[in-house]
């Protein structure tokens, strides 16, 4: 699954693999401008692929963008 960022236009990649004991979510964000930083996340979660995503973008967003806001 691909989409972008609204509020910093960067491209947000979102790959989901179920096992058959939990849920692991891979994110990552490239950014399209400089300083074209890339970021990746993971999630896992035993019963939900929203949570392990939720989990992999929380990290993620701060990570990617606090420097920005600093």
């Amino acid at each position: 699954m691909t989409a972008a960022s609204p509020e910093y236009n960067d491209e947000i990649e979102m790959e989901i693999i179920k096992y058959q004991d939990q849920y692991k979510v891979v994110v990552t964000i490239c950014q399209e401008e400089p300083p074209y930083k890339d970021f990746i996340g993971v999630g896992t979660d035993k019963r939900s692929a929203r949570r392990a995503a939720r989990k992999a973008l929380k990290g993620l967003y701060s990570e990617a963008y606090s420097e920005e806001k600093n």
